[in-house]
């Protein structure tokens, strides 16, 4: 089924279409835990099994391993210029809003900035980045950056990366002063990495989150809807509040 995937994802960038059925939709994702990430070869997480609950409901037949995990800039310039691509867990913005369609939420966490406890950094608006100088790790085209160019954050501020670990990675070397990303994802990549998570702290809240399964903008208004109500049942039965205790005690 990986081939499977590797195949599709060749297909998307020779400009193929695909048929706007919810079996031939393609499922893209990053390593974003505890919403998704890659775990022993597959690809876990609560925006994932909530997916493949309401891919059940709907009667499809993909299953885990039809999702394929890409880094975060891949997957969203496959998912902005093909047809028939669903990516996720994507954060619903004003910017993004008429670029793709939506199917959630999912559910809500924070964007933030972390800071090494140590460094008694504290911040009471964005505009003190540019005039302390300092260094704030994203991941490319990810919220977090979109905020922060949104907000006249310097370019010269910002240091991009393609995956979350790094910059936590980073920020506990002291290579940059701030990362802006998730707080769920953050807390549990520093723990991943063996890092004492009290050694760090949110010290500002760049956006309220709500996270959102996004498809291309040409995908069938009625594939999208079937999604949406899939979500919603999910979210009826109680299914989802099962899957979020799983991964977050």
């Amino acid at each position: 089924m990986k081939s499977l995937f590797l195949g599709l994802i060749f297909s998307l960038c020779a400009g193929s279409l695909f048929a706007q059925q919810l079996d031939d939709l393609v499922f893209i994702t990053e390593e974003y835990p505890p919403f998704n990430f890659t775990d022993a070869g597959e690809v876990q997480g609560i925006a994932t099994d909530t997916l493949l609950e309401m891919l059940k409901l709907s009667g499809a037949s993909q299953t885990r391993d039809d999702i394929g995990s890409l880094s975060w800039a891949r997957g969203y310039d496959i998912a902005l210029h093909t047809e028939d691509v669903l990516l996720y867990s994507m954060t619903r913005t004003a910017a993004r809003e008429k670029l793709f369609k939506w199917v959630g939420p999912i559910i809500r966490s924070k964007i933030v900035l972390f800071a090494r406890k140590d460094h008694h950094l504290t911040l009471k608006s964005i505009d003190e980045i540019n005039q302390r100088k300092l260094r704030v790790g994203v991941v490319l085209n990810d919220v977090g950056e979109q905020i922060l160019q949104e907000q006249g954050v310097e370019r010269a501020r910002i240091y991009r990366f393609n995956k979350g670990v790094h910059l936590a990675q980073m920020l506990e070397k002291e290579r940059i002063d701030l990362l802006a990303y998730g707080r769920l994802v953050t807390l549990w990549n520093l723990k991943s990495l063996g890092y004492e998570a009290d050694s760090f702290e949110a010290i500002f809240t760049l956006q309220e989150a709500e996270y959102y399964y996004a498809l291309n903008i040409k995908t069938d208004d009625r594939t999208v809807e079937q999604l949406q109500t899939a979500l919603d049942q999910v979210k009826a039965s109680g299914t989802l509040d099962s899957i979020i205790h799983r991964y977050i005690n």
